[in-house]
């Protein structure tokens, strides 16, 4: 007797969900915790390198232009121009929820050049740190925790590119309003995790 197969009739379930019913959107948020650690690990070098320096930040080397102290222009205005950019994101999460086309469209272009800004803006910032990466382990620590999130900037703002060029070429389907909202989680994160750096970054050496 030949065994009976069953099946299961998946028909009428939808071709694309949002949020938490979507595999894509857990392996984003997987992703960020991954990312998120990888940034606690930083931190906790930052603070293991503190305990080895009797003098936080270490003093100035004889005959070197290093300053210990980063200069706070360019990196508080982009803290501000992150933290805004929040604001056309969360439009365009809402405007994808109801398949808004127009406000997708002009949004999503507002946060292509708003990531390019803030691109721009991070390379003043490596000049306004004051030191070479290579000066002492203390600038290492810092050009390695600005640098990683200068990638995360470059690579949210690739993806905003991305979804852009298609909506304004394509239209907005389901499975691209999903791909966008999940965007748009990733950008949070993006600025959510830059306030504790900036703040360990540039008033570490005053405060601590």
């Amino acid at each position: 007797m030949s065994a009976q197969v069953r099946t299961i009739d998946v028909s009428d379930l939808e071709p694309h969900v949002m949020d938490r019913r979507s595999p894509i959107w857990w392996g984003n948020a997987l992703l960020l915790c991954i990312e998120t650690t990888m940034f606690a690990l930083l931190v906790a070098s930052y603070f293991y390198i503190h305990m080895n320096y009797a003098d936080w930040p270490p003093p100035r080397p004889i005959n070197s232009n290093y300053r210990p102290d980063p200069k706070l222009g360019f990196a508080t205005i982009n803290l501000i121009i992150i933290l805004a950019s929040v604001v056309p994101m969360v439009i365009v999460d809402k405007a994808c929820l109801r398949r808004d086309l127009a406000t997708v469209r002009r949004n999503m272009l507002i946060m292509v050049l708003i990531g390019v800004v803030t691109i721009a803006f991070r390379f003043f910032e490596f000049n306004a740190l004051q030191f070479r990466w290579d000066d002492n382990a203390y600038a290492s620590i810092l050009w390695t925790t600005v640098g990683m999130h200068l990638a995360h900037l470059v690579t949210g703002t690739a993806e905003n590119l991305l979804m852009c060029l298609w909506v304004w070429l394509k239209g907005l389907d389901d499975k691209h309003a999903r791909d966008i909202r999940v965007g748009c989680v990733y950008w949070y994160w993006i600025a959510a995790i830059w306030i504790p750096l900036y703040l360990i970054c540039y008033f570490g050496p005053r405060w601590i």
